[in-house]
């Protein structure tokens, strides 16, 4: 008989750390009796995750997981901030701390960010200098960079391959170790590197190149068993000779889709670890950096006719991938990689599997989650980690690289705390990456220039109108006083008006359905309800439109608006349990 409750699981995806307070072979900047090597606010300022306060977040994490009296941790990949051997270093300093002090015990997988192939590959980075300039600190020693301060050299840079890079982190789960009560991988009982290899070939099939594979199955406490996937796929390039610069490809980009063609030995483990789980009456759960199933709420079809393959797009996995997890036996599959928060589930054949995205520590919202499992079901607490102050080395440092440079931080440094600094960033990537690299540019041009009352005037113009007429439409429209009173009569019936609209740009709007694409029912805390419902009645509007062709720009507008509302109605998110026989998912007010 299966014990009532285990004991609780906590689990952290794409911490990506950066240790401030690391020597990476650079003096880097003074601060009071410290010193810190520092990203830039710059490159934060564009890329999807922050940089600097990884350090503070994954302890921040950790300090409230061993206030939770949790003692089990899953690190579900990109535990690093880019593999580089000094940060992959300060991992294991910081994961051995809390081993020491509160009796943690750690099992991690590997993504994308940690490890690669088998030789590795150099990594350079942007670090501020005491004037506010940067320099580079490069793995490889011919890197040149004009805008440099200067450029340096550091073995410590480099991010390790298979085995190699495993070494700092041995003792968190990759090999066998004292107390875990089972473990194994696909090839059997043996740790030893050298019993981990399998054969991948070239798209052509010309090469063959020979891999670890870094899966483990553990047993950490009776009853319970953790599938730890690597499903890192490298494939040989072809006509490029191993050993040489770009010999390998990753998998950032396909994930599972390329597990199914790689590595279907690992399938093939898991239907088997899955068949005897059953037979003993064990609770299994599967953990891979990469998701099984589409996080973004059924939208893709329509993020590929508004904007193209985009990157979100190219890592979301095809169906197969899920036919084959349900046909191995997989109930339950923890994902990171997207810095997404959300729950999805595909059923077939009378099985069920379901997928929960885990929110990143260092993107918008901003969290971890903890598993509560006993013989019916698993509860699911997501935690949020908005509260954390921003330490002030981190402000010191932006203004020493703010002021010289005279930077747009775009409300980045006027926040108190983690959470409005992460929802800042996000709002900051809309104008900068986002409009910039994947949306059209007569759709940005209009997102830019519009409010919400302007979307909603559109909507109510009868007449198709092509994206270089929309402006010129719009504004003729505004004063069309039989549209505006229909306007109004419909935005009064939806629980707004139109005063709320034309105090909420389009930008600002944009802002909000990527914070729910994000993080789903978490992004409900930072976007109150008179907007939502604002939202909503625009989006309405769209939804009732008919005929409309793919050319015409209220088409486009009426995907970005079905889009938000299917981000903003899946599955629960947050808190919410499993049921372990029949799959039904459902909301719970259970916290720990």
């Amino acid at each position: 008989m299966l014990p009532l409750e285990y004991p609780r699981i906590a689990v952290i995806a794409d911490a990506h750390f950066h240790d401030l307070y690391a020597d990476y072979g650079f003096p880097g900047i003074a601060q009071d009796d410290r010193r810190l090597t520092f990203r830039l606010l710059a490159d934060t300022a564009r890329s999807t995750r922050v940089f600097n306060e990884s350090y503070f977040a994954f302890h921040h994490a950790l300090d409230d997981v061993a206030e939770r009296g949790i003692r089990h941790v899953v690190l579900l990949g990109d535990y690093s901030d880019d593999g580089q051997v000094e940060t992959v270093s300060g991992v294991k300093r910081v994961l051995d701390s809390y081993a020491a002090r509160f009796g943690m015990r750690f099992y991690a997988t590997v993504g994308n960010h940690d490890i690669f192939g088998a030789d590795g590959r150099h990594r350079s980075k942007r670090f501020l200098n005491e004037d506010g300039g940067y320099s580079i600190l490069s793995s490889d020693p011919h890197l040149r960079d004009r805008g440099a301060h200067t450029v340096i050299a550091s073995d410590r840079m480099y991010c390790k391959g298979y085995p190699d890079g495993l070494d700092a982190m041995a003792d968190f789960g990759f090999y066998p170790r004292t107390g875990d009560l089972h473990w194994e991988t696909p090839f059997g009982i043996d740790g030893d590197p050298a019993a981990r290899f399998y054969e991948v070939n070239s798209p052509d099939g010309n090469t063959t190149r020979r891999l670890m594979d870094a899966s483990y199955l553990v047993e950490p406490f009776a009853g319970v068993w953790l599938l730890m996937i690597d499903a890192n796929v490298f494939v040989p390039v072809d006509g490029v000779t191993p050993g040489e610069e770009g010999d390998l490809a990753d998998s950032t980009g396909a994930g599972w889709n390329a597990m199914l063609v790689h590595k279907r030995f690992v399938l093939d483990w898991m239907a088997d670890v899955a068949r005897r789980a059953r037979l003993e009456g064990k609770c299994l759960l599967a953990f891979s950096h990469y998701p099984v199933l589409d996080p973004l709420d059924d939208t893709v079809e329509d993020e590929v006719a508004l904007l193209g393959r985009t990157g979100m797009v190219e890592r979301i996995p095809k169906i197969d991938v899920a036919e084959a997890l349900i046909a191995a036996g997989i109930d339950i599959h923890f994902s990171g990689h997207l810095h997404v928060n959300d729950t999805a589930q595909y059923r077939s054949g009378g099985r069920f599997l379901t997928n929960v995205a885990m929110p990143s520590l260092v993107a918008f919202p901003g969290a971890y989650k903890v598993l509560t499992i006993d013989d019916k079901r698993i509860d699911i607490e997501t935690v949020g980690i908005e509260a954390m102050p921003i330490d002030d080395d981190l402000r010191q440092g932006y203004r020493r690289e703010v002021l010289p440079s005279r930077l747009e931080a775009g409300g980045l440094l006027e926040v108190d705390d983690y959470g409005g600094f992460l929802f800042a960033h996000l709002g900051h990537l809309v104008g900068r990456r986002y409009l910039k690299r994947e949306w059209p540019k007569d759709i940005a041009a209009m997102i830019r220039a519009l409010d919400l009352a302007d979307l909603a005037t559109l909507a109510l113009i009868e007449e198709p109108v092509a994206a270089v007429d929309a402006m010129a439409a719009i504004a003729a429209a505004r004063t069309d006083m039989s549209l505006q009173q229909r306007l109004s009569a419909h935005l009064l019936k939806h629980g707004s008006e139109i005063g709320a609209l034309h105090g909420i740009s389009a930008l600002e709007f944009l802002a909000d359905w990527y914070r729910l694409r994000m993080g789903s029912e978490l992004a409900l805390d930072w976007i109150n309800e008179q907007k939502i419902a604002s939202y909503l009645a625009v989006g309405n509007l769209f939804a009732d439109r008919d005929g409309d062709g793919p050319d015409a720009v209220q088409a486009q507008f009426t995907l970005i608006f079905r889009m938000f509302s299917n981000y903003i109605s899946g599955l629960p998110s947050r808190n919410f349990s499993i049921d372990r026989i029949t799959g039904v998912i459902e909301p719970t007010l259970r916290t720990s």
